[in-house]
C-alpha cells in the first residue's frame, strides 16, 4: 500500500490544489501554510534541543506575532479588507521572525530564510510597487541584524557586514518573484481574452448554424452535403422525405445501387456510379439533371444540381447536391407535348387536304386566262396554307424525340443542297449566302435531319440579317467529328438571350416587336436533333455585328440503346 505521506505534506503546506482554482481569500491563506509549518518545525526542533528557549521573551513574542498574523486571514472579510491583510500578514510574520530569531540566542541562525515566504508573498501579491522590495530588503535586514544589537558583543565592521547576504538575496528572490508574477498575469490576461474571443466565436459559430439550419429546413428543396470521402455531413429534412420514396417496399435498409432512381425515360434504372450524389462525390458538378425517384405508383421527377465545396487551398473537401421536386412542372410539360401533338395531328390531315385541293384548283384555272385574278388568291391561299403545314410540321417535331435514320452520308453534299434551297430567301432579301468550298466530309448520320438543321440555321440567319448583309456556311473535319458553322452579320443576340435560344416558342423581346414573322421553334428542332446525334451547338454572337452558330456531331454512329435506336440526350 502507497504511503499517504506525500500527500499529507502537501496538503498540509498547502500545495494540494491549483492557486487559479481557488478564491482570493483561499489563496492567500495557502501561501500563508507554508510559513506556518516552517514556524511548527522550528518550534519542535527548539522544544527539542532547547527547551529553556520558551522562557526567552523574544521568543515568545514572535509565537504571540505568528498567531496574530493568522488572525486576520481568518476573521477579516478579504473582499472589504484585501489591501489592508495584503501587508499586515507578511510584516507580522517578519516581525515574528525577527523574534523567533533573537529569543533563539544564534542556535537558530538558519530561520532568518522562514523570511522568504512574506518576502515572496509581498513580491507576489504586489508585483508592480517598488515599496515592496524596499520593504522586504529593510525588514530582513532587521531580522538578521537584530540579534548583533540584543547581545553585549562588541559591534565591527565585519560583524554588520557579514548579515548583509541574506537580505540581498531574498530581495532578489522577492524581485524574481514579482517578475513571475507579472508574467503570470499577464499570461492570464491574454488567456482570458482569448477566452473571451473563443466565447465569441463560439456564439457567432452557434449563431450561423442555427442560421444554416434554419435555412437549410426552410428552403422547399433536398439538400445533401458530404465529405470528401462520401460521409454525410448534412441532410435536410426535405432530403430524408425524397430518399423514403426512393426505399422498395421490400428493401427496408437498402445500398445506394438497391434505390429506386430512374433516368429521364423514367424506366431506366441509374447505375450507383450515374446517380447523383456519387457523380458529386467523384469531381462532378452539374445543373438541371432530371431523375425520376420511387416506384411507378408514387414516382417523382427531380431537377439535381451539385457543386464541389473546396478548403482553403483549393483541395477538394466535399460536396452540395440539391434536389427539386418538379413532377407537376415535367407533368404539364408532357401534357403540353400531348396536347401540341394531337392538335398537330388533327391540324395536318385536312391542311393536306386543302392544299391538293386548292392545287387541283389552280392547274384546272390556269387553263383559262379569264380566270388570272382567281389564280392569284388561290396562289395566296395556298402559300399561306403551306406555311402553317410546316409551323404543324414543326409543332409535330417538337413534341416528340427525333427518330434518326443514320446512313452513310457526305456532310458537304448537305451543306451545298441546303446552300442551294436557301438561295432564292436570300436573294430576295439583298442577301449573299456563301458556301466555302470543302472536300468530301463523310459520317454516319441522318442526312434529312441535318438538311432540317442547316435550313433552320440558314433561315435565321437570313431573316435577321438585314439587306446587303451576308450569311457563311462552311464544314469540316476534326478529330472524328463532323463540324459545321453558319455565320452572319446580323442583328446579334445579346448575352442574356443566348442562353434561352434554345427553348421552345422562345423569341427576343425586340423580335416580338418586329414585323420578323416565326414561333420561335427552328432552335428548338436543331437542339433536339444534334442532341439526338450526342453532338453539340454553340453560339457566339455580338448584338449588332452578327451570329455564328457552331454544330460538332459525331463522324461514327452514335452508341445505340437497347432497342437500337440511337439515345438522345
Amino acid at each position: 500500500m502507497k504511503s499517504r505521506l506525500p500527500h499529507i505534506i502537501r496538503r498540509v503546506v498547502g500545495a494540494d490544489r491549483r492557486l487559479d482554482a481557488l478564491e482570493e481569500h483561499q489563496r492567500a491563506m495557502s501561501n500563508q501554510r507554508p510559513f506556518l509549518f516552517a514556524i511548527g518545525f522550528v518550534c519542535i526542533l527548539a522544544l527539542t534541543i532547547s527547551p529553556e528557549t520558551f522562557t526567552n521573551t523574544f521568543f515568545l513574542i514572535g509565537l504571540g506575532l505568528v498567531v496574530l498574523s493568522a488572525l486576520p486571514g481568518a476573521l477579516l472579510s478579504w473582499k472589504k479588507h484585501s489591501s489592508v491583510l495584503y501587508w499586515t500578514i507578511p510584516l507580522l510574520e517578519f516581525g515574528a521572525i525577527a523574534a523567533l530569531r533573537t529569543g533563539s540566542e544564534g542556535y537558530l541562525v538558519g530561520l532568518s530564510l522562514v523570511a522568504c515566504f512574506p518576502v515572496i508573498w509581498l513580491a507576489w501579491f504586489m508585483p508592480n510597487s517598488w515599496r515592496v522590495h524596499l520593504v522586504n530588503f529593510t525588514a530582513t535586514l532587521i531580522i538578521v541584524s537584530l540579534p548583533l544589537f540584543a547581545t553585549e558583543t562588541p559591534l565591527s565592521l565585519q560583524a554588520l557586514a557579514t548579515p548583509l547576504v541574506v537580505p540581498v538575496i531574498l530581495t532578489v528572490i522577492g524581485v524574481f518573484a514579482a517578475n513571475v508574477s507579472r508574467s503570470i498575469d499577464a499570461q492570464q490576461l491574454e488567456l482570458l481574452n482569448k477566452d473571451a474571443e473563443l466565447r465569441t466565436v463560439a456564439e457567432a459559430s452557434r449563431h450561423h448554424a442555427q442560421l444554416l439550419d434554419t435555412i437549410i429546413e426552410t428552403v422547399p428543396v433536398g439538400v445533401v452535403v458530404v465529405d470528401a470521402e462520401g460521409n454525410d455531413l448534412m441532410m435536410n429534412s426535405q432530403q430524408r422525405a425524397m430518399h423514403q420514396m426512393g426505399i422498395p417496399d421490400d428493401v427496408p435498409d437498402p445500398r445506394e445501387d438497391q434505390l429506386l432512381v430512374f433516368g429521364e425515360d423514367k424506366v431506366t434504372p441509374l447505375a450507383a456510379d450515374q446517380r447523383p450524389v456519387r457523380q458529386a462525390i467523384n469531381g462532378a458538378s452539374f445543373t438541371n439533371q432530371l431523375i425520376w425517384l420511387g416506384d411507378y405508383r408514387r414516382r417523382r421527377a427531380l431537377s439535381v444540381s451539385a457543386n464541389q465545396i473546396q478548403d482553403h487551398v483549393g483541395n477538394p473537401a466535399g460536396s452540395v447536391t440539391v434536389f427539386s421536386d418538379v413532377t407537376e412542372l415535367v407533368e404539364a410539360l408532357e401534357v403540353k407535348d400531348e396536347f401540341l401533338q394531337g392538335v398537330s395531328h388533327e391540324l395536318r390531315t385536312p391542311l393536306t387536304s386543302i392544299l391538293g385541293y386548292i392545287d387541283l384548283v389552280l392547274e384546272e384555272a390556269e387553263r383559262f386566262p379569264e380566270t388570272e385574278h382567281l389564280c392569284a388568291k388561290l396562289r395566296v391561299a395556298e402559300r399561306n396554307a403551306d406555311r402553317l403545314l410546316h409551323l404543324v410540321s414543326d409543332l409535330l417535331t417538337t413534341a416528340s424525340q427525333p427518330l434518326l435514320k443514320l446512313q452513310t452520308a457526305d456532310l458537304a453534299d448537305v451543306v451545298r443542297s441546303s446552300v442551294a434551297s436557301a438561295f432564292p430567301q436570300a436573294e430576295a432579301a439583298g442577301i449573299t449566302i456563301i458556301s466555302e468550298p470543302t472536300l468530301p466530309l463523310p459520317g454516319r448520320f441522318d442526312p434529312n435531319c441535318m438538311h432540317q438543321v442547316i435550313d433552320n440555321l440558314l433561315s435565321n440567319a437570313i431573316k435577321y440579317t438585314p439587306s446587303g448583309g451576308s450569311v457563311t456556311a462552311h464544314a469540316w473535319n476534326d478529330s472524328g467529328c463532323l463540324h459545321l458553322k453558319v455565320s452572319d452579320t446580323g442583328r446579334g443576340i445579346s448575352s442574356g438571350n443566348q442562353r434561352q435560344i434554345f427553348e421552345k416558342f422562345f423569341r427576343t423581346s425586340d423580335v416580338r416587336d418586329s414585323a420578323i414573322p416565326g414561333v420561335g421553334l427552328g432552335l428548338a428542332i436543331v437542339k433536339q436533333i444534334i442532341d439526338a446525334h450526342h453532338g453539340s451547338i454553340m453560339v457566339d454572337s455580338t448584338p449588332s455585328r452578327g451570329t455564328t452558330f457552331t454544330v460538332s456531331i459525331p463522324a461514327s454512329e452514335p452508341r445505340s440503346d437497347s432497342d437500337g435506336q440511337p439515345q438522345s440526350a
